[in-house]
């Protein structure tokens, strides 16, 4: 009796031991943190690996959903695909997903405003000179002498203001992109991320235009920036 017990007890003890070792020739990924699977599901092209991610050993880290997201999270930055932070959504880490992506899509901008700054900062790299302007106007563009701040004003005026849209006014390439997906967003209108130049531009665009519409408890996230929309 004794000893079919300790059988008993070495083969369970076996099959805990093993089962991972089968799981992982299944295709699963046990234990690896989400963002590795991540990258591995980028070279491959299928973000659904991520779900195939299981926690068996390590208890007090990270859980097998958040490994998931962080999986999808990597793939998406990794692949510069929007649409995968879809698989986020509604959250906060859904639209921290789609910030990351829509920075990436657009790097060589010359002039930024800084959130919650009243300044404007253009960078040695893409602008015609480093800068630093603090309480920039936007009421009048041709003020500014330099070409990459008037692009910048007019991006800002169309995106700050109702009624107004000076896209078309934008001599850097990338500066009229942002400033028509911003203007998209203040519209609200998914179907005007058809003027951005490339496909995953606008399906940034219509993400994020359709994550606000669709999930109104997220239209306070600092990620929206919603509350910059409000001038006359």
């Amino acid at each position: 009796m004794i000893r079919r017990i300790a059988i008993a007890l070495l083969g369970i003890a076996a099959a805990i031991i093993l089962l991972p070792w089968v799981m992982r020739g299944l295709g699963y990924y046990v234990d690896n943190p989400g963002w590795e699977v991540g990258e591995i599901a980028a070279k491959k092209g299928n973000p659904n690996l991520c779900y195939k991610i299981i926690v068996y050993w390590h208890f007090f880290g990270p859980t097998g959903s958040q490994r998931q997201g962080e999986c999808f999270f990597r793939y998406a930055t990794v692949t510069l695909d929007p649409s995968v932070c879809e698989f986020l959504l509604p959250s906060e880490y859904g639209l921290a997903c789609l910030s990351d992506v829509g920075g990436r899509l657009e790097t060589d901008i010359p002039c930024t405003r800084f959130a919650g700054r009243n300044e404007v900062y253009c960078n040695a790299k893409y602008s015609e000179g480093e800068i630093t302007i603090k309480n920039p106007q936007t009421e009048n563009c041709n003020l500014y002498k330099r070409k990459d701040l008037r692009d910048w004003c007019h991006y800002s005026r169309t995106y700050l203001y109702k009624n107004v849209h000076e896209c078309t006014l934008i001599t850097h390439e990338s500066v009229r992109n942002i400033c028509e997906e911003g203007y998209a967003f203040k519209q609200k209108d998914p179907s005007l991320c058809d003027m951005l130049k490339n496909e995953q531009q606008q399906k940034y665009c219509k993400i994020r235009i359709n994550a606000w519409i669709k999930y109104p408890k997220l239209r306070s996230s600092s990620y929206f920036g919603a509350s910059e929309i409000k001038k006359n």
